[in-house]
């Protein structure tokens, strides 16, 4: 009987010892030759020199379930899935709410507790790069450094803390320290989506990765969004695990940035004709941070000083983008504040504060003639 495929429970019978082993031995042998896949237990019966025996026999399941329980591949790599709508709004509200509250368009007893905690935790996700959606959150805040986003989310818990408290002193410390890491900046990028890549030759130079080879990296530069970059890297029909984005750097001279890293990486590197890497992911960030400080490769805004007075301290830039770029003697070095007068070439980071945008960090470039 074919169909009464294992006699489980045979060996209970006296005097089947021997046939229960031939019959267990042969059919399953049959069964797994005909249909192998996983097993599930079916009862039935056979019968043996007229006496029904109570067996238990496998059963195997098709290959249509069996496809079922394969593990899917996700659409996106790790990190870059797009916001859900559920998140979105808990983004958006949480977003607004900090603006208003530094515009001082709600009072601060009305505050949402629950709204300051949801910023922290954009920012903490950005930071631990732990959730499917961390890259496009980091994205739509315009790529903020490591730096910024730690002493955030730091100041965001002190922040809250200090709400409850009613301790005016630390909350004023807190708004100060936010605005000093730039997060008015940040929550303006996430709200305008900019494309933060400015420069005809400026761009990123990305670090990529799936989750299952994460040593190997892929290494490259774009001058559009990364995100576009990755999208077209993963749209290739070679690509059947997607890679994510798991390290950016804004730089300046993006070409000349990438055959620098590239050399320095030699070593590491797999073929020649191809940009795949072999090297721990933190050894890769520290190596290429390392040149980029050496080099001064890191993208910074360029202006041009339209405006200062040394007796008030403060004056203004112009870029291409924008005229008035508020600048502050704190924020330029004692050597080079004697130079700051029309027409001096100044680099510096954009910042804002709650009346605008603002110059941080400001080095002189080229002094007028």
């Amino acid at each position: 009987m074919i169909q009464a495929l294992i006699p489980l429970e045979l060996d209970a019978y006296p005097g089947t010892d021997t046939l229960a082993k031939t019959l267990k031995t042969s059919i399953a042998c049959l069964c797994r030759a005909r249909q192998p896949g996983r097993w599930s237990s079916q009862k039935g019966s056979v019968y043996l020199a007229d006496q029904k025996v109570p067996i238990s026999v496998p059963r195997v399941r098709n290959g249509e379930q069996k496809m079922k329980e394969r593990k899917s591949i996700a659409k996106w790599g790790f990190g870059m899935a797009p916001i859900s709508s559920r998140m979105q709004r808990r983004y958006d509200a949480a977003v607004q709410i900090t603006l208003d509250l530094f515009g001082g368009n709600i009072e601060l007893q009305k505050v949402p507790l629950d709204d300051i905690s949801e910023l922290k935790g954009m920012f903490n996700r950005c930071l631990r790069k732990d959730q499917w959606d961390w890259f496009s959150v980091f994205t739509k805040f315009g790529e903020p450094s490591h730096k910024h986003m730690r002493r955030i989310a730091n100041n965001l818990q002190t922040l809250r803390r200090s709400i409850i408290t009613d301790d005016q002193v630390s909350i004023e410390s807190a708004k100060q320290q936010l605005i000093d890491n730039n997060l008015l900046l940040y929550l303006h990028n996430y709200q305008e989506d900019i494309n933060s890549s400015s420069g005809s030759d400026d761009g990123w130079v990305y670090i990529l990765s799936t989750r299952e080879q994460p040593n190997i990296l892929k290494i490259g530069m774009t001058r559009r969004s990364v995100s576009q970059r990755v999208k077209e890297i993963n749209s290739a029909t070679g690509v059947l695990i997607p890679f994510s984005a798991r390290h950016v750097f804004r730089v300046k001279h993006a070409t000349d940035a990438e055959r620098e890293i590239f050399a320095l990486l030699s070593q590491y590197r797999l073929r020649s004709d191809r940009e795949f890497f072999e090297i721990p992911f933190n050894k890769a960030v520290t190596l290429i941070n390392e040149y980029l400080a050496k080099a001064r490769m890191c993208q910074r805004q360029q202006g041009t000083i339209v405006w200062f007075n040394s007796k008030k301290k403060y004056g203004f830039i112009a870029t291409d983008e924008n005229k008035d770029i508020f600048v502050h003697s704190s924020q330029v070095t004692r050597s080079d504040l004697s130079m700051l007068k029309s027409g001096t070439v100044v680099e510096f980071d954009l910042g804002r504060n709650p009346r605008g945008l603002c110059a941080l960090r400001v080095r002189v470039i080229k002094d007028t003639i």
